[in-house]
């Protein structure tokens, strides 16, 4: 029994030891095929080989299985080569039969994202990889089942989106229209495109969709026509994301024959346009002359990988005129590479593992071999996305199943091709070399190789936009004010019949045309609704600007886009004061003016020497010795000013000048007592304290004005109760309200505080309390409008000049104050207007008095000196002079010894 178990196990063992060796033999049987010294991997190639594209991929790979095979590599890539002739459910079908049939490990090609979407849904049931040369969709794509087995070849559209908005960014052109070649990169660039756009202030203005599967007769047609639509707008900025170099042809052949390849015109075009340059006829480049162009694929070229592919392309495809391999081609070399390196290694890896203990049963054997066969799609997905390698078109790296591009190169089409200006990338900016080693730049013609722009070289670049050359005028909404009309004024011309529009506004937008480098045909149109509503009107389209006193506000900024302001802006308090001057030690002097007490001072002075002239002789209380008498006379003259005066007038001439003097007297000391009187008794410049709070705590009435921001400002900010805002309109209204006490204050805007209290002198009203900032009065447009730009530098340029105050003093502030608050001296004190006749009546009384007494003192100096010498001839007048003056000094010394005498 011993023996009979031993040889049962015996034979067990044998039985299960051939079992295993036979596995192992169907193993080596079934990898491989041809020989023990070659594997043969079999892929399936889906390609539209009606294409361009399709005819070099298929070249490249050609190429990289020959060099497969003569690197002595253990496996040999077998490719089954189809033609879906681009359509998606003809690729799908050819996938599935290769699949099936071929038991194909891989599946590459599919030149479009339609087709590799349509395949991967195939593929991923199978588990076999699909590599794809189109663009990734953006993720997610919720128009497309996430793929699982897809890895595309290809770099997706949001680093070049952004490197165009970096260049429109660079020039400041804030307009872009946008033509593509189907309704697929709808959901692909044009998100990208417009959020890159919207973060440099940029804006899409129109957008063209052109057919690819149309005729060649209707394809003409319709470039045409939407040619003539996008040339219709001022933008003259294009982005091209085309990717038929017939259907571009085509499109420059049109571009070219209506004039829009010229002066003024940018085009930027990109991948995968950009991607077949190297492809492009002779005739083609010709019409691209001054393009732009941003790629994410920039190879660095191999001359021998070149020359054999120029060799072997020409061969097959003898009608190509250029055999210059694209992008496409150097990475289907790569692709092909890369895919063998993969499947090899998988292969090992599964050689290495394919072990099985022989104690497992067949059954158990067989699911596990299902197993591993089943997990190679995952296995060489994640071995293809694990190599990093340096290939013909620079470092591959694939991140998320997609190509990964840190950086993009910019091209600029000259002559007989491309050259390249630079490289942009987020981090570093603009750089001449792809290390960017330049350092961070946002300036593009700053850093890189000088662009040439369609028309041929040029000293400036283009503005990006131009005015429309169809005769069409822009449409300037203007407000029509009821109030403060020296800001804008519509006023209708009887006459003439038109409506005129005038005022400060009017009158800086005209300075603004004149210093603008071009035309700008408008017309103004009158609105007579509110400031906001005329602000969304632009945002309508149905104003193109807005020309008026519009303050610049952030919620407006949201529908418009506002020039530089071209009047500062705040919102401050005014108030009514009483119209005085403060108290100091000098107030006495305030009832009259300088002037009036200069001439008064020489009055007294010239009535003190015409007295004294006609007393001095006959009057002993104007005699004694010259100090007494100056003394005597400048008392009487000063007494008389208070009627005090105790010396006797003996003279009748002295009676006439003195009565004629104290009437002046009389009137300047009443003038002057009731002036100084109504200082002291009335609290002049002493203001009521009105603050915000308490305004508030009072819940007193301010007024505003109607048709501004200024009442919901009152109401959300300062905290008014609607129902003590009064909205006010005109300026007269304003004064009234404040005067009569219909409202305690009124909250408005700076400028026309200033301008009515110009208006007013700055007599009664005064600016009081904090000035809360808000953007200033500016000039609105539409959003991203290059006009903005160009009027705000106009704006600094007339405010440099000086001639916006010269402009403000014509229309607003025609009386200067030196403060808001400040209220001139001289408006309440007496001037010499006031009291000019009398003081001529007192200075000529006193002259002709002075006259006749000089009269009388020579009539007696004649009596006794001879005025003759002794030959007859009358005597010099400086010899008469002299005499003169001994005579006078004589009497004066005789007077003076007289006085003394009788004195005594």
């Amino acid at each position: 029994m011993a023996n009979d178990h031993g040889r049962m196990l015996k034979l067990g063992a044998t039985k299960l030891f051939m079992f295993a060796l036979l596995l192992l033999v169907c193993r080596a049987t079934r990898a491989e095929p041809m020989s023990n010294q070659e594997t043969v991997d079999e892929i399936g190639v889906i390609l539209d080989l009606g294409t361009r594209v399709g005819k070099e991929i298929k070249t490249s790979m050609e190429i990289a299985i020959r060099d497969l095979r003569d690197s002595r590599n253990s496996r040999v890539v077998l490719m089954h080569l189809r033609d879906s002739h681009g359509d998606p459910v003809e690729a799908a079908s050819t996938a599935l039969d290769l699949i099936n049939n071929q038991n194909v490990r891989a599946i590459v090609g599919l030149q479009t994202r339609n087709e590799a979407a349509f395949v991967d849904q195939v593929a991923t049931t199978a588990q076999v990889p699909v590599i794809s040369f189109s663009r990734p969709y953006p993720p997610p794509a919720a128009c497309y089942l996430t793929p699982t087995f897809l890895i595309h070849m290809a770099n997706n559209d949001s680093l070049q989106m952004r490197g165009v908005a970096a260049i429109t960014s660079s020039y400041q052109w804030k307009l872009v229209n946008v033509i593509h070649d189907d309704a697929d990169s709808t959901i692909v660039i044009f998100p990208f495109l417009n959020e890159a756009l919207m973060s440099v202030g940029a804006k899409i203005v129109q957008r063209s969709v052109l057919p690819t599967k149309a005729s060649l007769h209707d394809m003409i047609g319709t470039l045409r026509k939407e040619l003539q639509r996008l040339r219709a707008t001022q933008c003259r900025v294009f982005v091209v994301h085309i990717t038929s170099i017939d259907l571009a042809n085509l499109l420059f052949v049109e571009a070219k024959r209506m004039g829009m390849m010229e002066n003024e015109y940018v085009w930027l075009i990109t991948d995968p346009l950009t991607a077949l340059l190297d492809s492009m006829d002779s005739a083609t480049i010709s019409l691209m002359q001054g393009v732009i162009g941003v790629t994410t694929s920039f190879c660095h070229e191999t001359r021998e990988f070149f020359s054999r592919f120029k060799q072997q392309f020409l061969s097959e495809y003898p009608e190509e005129e250029r055999a210059n391999p694209s992008i496409y081609g150097l990475r289907a070399y790569y692709m092909i590479m890369v895919l063998a390196q993969s499947m090899k290694s998988v292969g090992a890896k599964r050689e290495n593992n394919s072990i099985i203990p022989w104690i497992q049963y067949h059954n158990e054997t067989k699911r596990a071999w299902d197993l591993r066969e089943s997990l190679d799609g995952p296995r060489l997905i994640k071995e293809i996305t694990s190599i990093v390698s340096r290939g013909f078109s620079g470092e591959i790296r694939l991140t998320n199943k997609e190509l990964h591009s840190s950086i993009i190169q910019i091209i600029n089409i000259v002559g007989k091709g491309s050259r390249g200006i630079g490289f942009w990338s987020p981090e570093t900016g603009f750089s001449r070399d792809e290390m960017a080693r330049e350092g961070k730049s946002t300036s593009m013609n700053t850093i890189l190789a000088p662009v040439i722009f369609p028309g041929g070289p040029s000293t400036t670049f283009p503005k990006g936009w131009v005015v429309t050359s169809d005769g069409k005028k822009m449409r300037i909404g203007v407000p029509k004010r009821k109030g403060f009309k020296e800001f804008v004024e519509v006023k209708h011309h009887q006459t003439l019949n038109r409506i005129e529009f005038r005022g400060f506004v009017i009158d800086v937008f005209h300075k603004v045309l004149d210093i603008l480098p071009y035309e700008l045909p408008y017309e103004f149109i009158p609105y007579d609704r509110s400031y906001n509503d005329l602000v969304y009107e632009v945002y309508q389209n149905r104003f193109d600007a807005v020309v008026g006193d519009v303050n610049i506000l952030a919620n407006r900024s949201r529908y418009v886009e506002f020039s530089h302001p071209f009047s500062e802006s705040g919102i401050s308090l005014l108030v009514t004061v009483n119209d005085g001057k403060p108290h100091n030690a000098w107030m006495f002097m305030t009832p009259f003016t300088m002037g009036t007490w200069l001439v008064t001072g020489a009055l007294f002075l010239y009535t003190s020497i015409v007295v004294w002239s006609l007393e001095h002789e006959n009057n002993l209380d104007f005699g004694g010795s010259l100090w007494d008498q100056i003394g005597t006379v400048l008392w009487f003259t000063f007494s008389t000013l208070f009627f005090s005066h105790r010396e006797n007038i003996k003279s009748s001439l002295s009676r006439v000048v003195i009565a004629i003097w104290l009437f002046v007297v009389l009137v300047l000391r009443s003038s002057y007592t009731a002036s100084l009187a109504s200082t002291f008794t009335v609290n002049r410049l002493e203001l009521t304290e009105i603050t915000l709070e308490s305004l508030l705590r009072n819940k007193s009435t301010v007024g505003c004005q109607r048709s501004s921001f200024v009442p919901q400002y009152l109401e959300e900010v300062l905290g008014f109760d609607p129902v003590n805002i009064k909205e006010i309109t005109t300026a007269d209204e304003l004064s009234e309200a404040l005067s009569n006490g219909t409202i305690a204050a009124a909250y408005m805007e700076v400028p026309y505080i200033r301008a009515f209290l110009s208006q007013n002198k700055c007599k009664g009203f005064t600016m009081a309390g904090p000035t809360y900032r808000v953007g200033g009065l500016g000039f609105a447009f539409t959003l991203g409008s290059p006009l903005t730009s160009d009027v705000s530098k106009a704006i600094l340029s007339i405010k440099e000049s000086g001639e916006m105050q010269y402009l403000e003093r014509k229309w607003l502030y025609s009386t200067e104050c030196s403060k808001v608050t400040d209220v001139n001296d001289d408006d309440d004190s007496l001037s010499l207007d006031s009291f000019w006749g009398l003081f001529l009546i007192t200075g000529g009384t006193s002259t002709v008095v002075l006259l006749l007494f000089v009269v009388n003192l020579l009539h007696g100096y004649r009596h006794l000196e001879n005025v003759e010498d002794a030959g007859g001839r009358a005597k010099s007048m400086w010899y008469f002079m002299v005499a003169l003056s001994k005579y006078w000094n004589h009497r004066l010394v005789a007077l003076s010894f007289i006085y003394t005498r009788k004195s005594s």
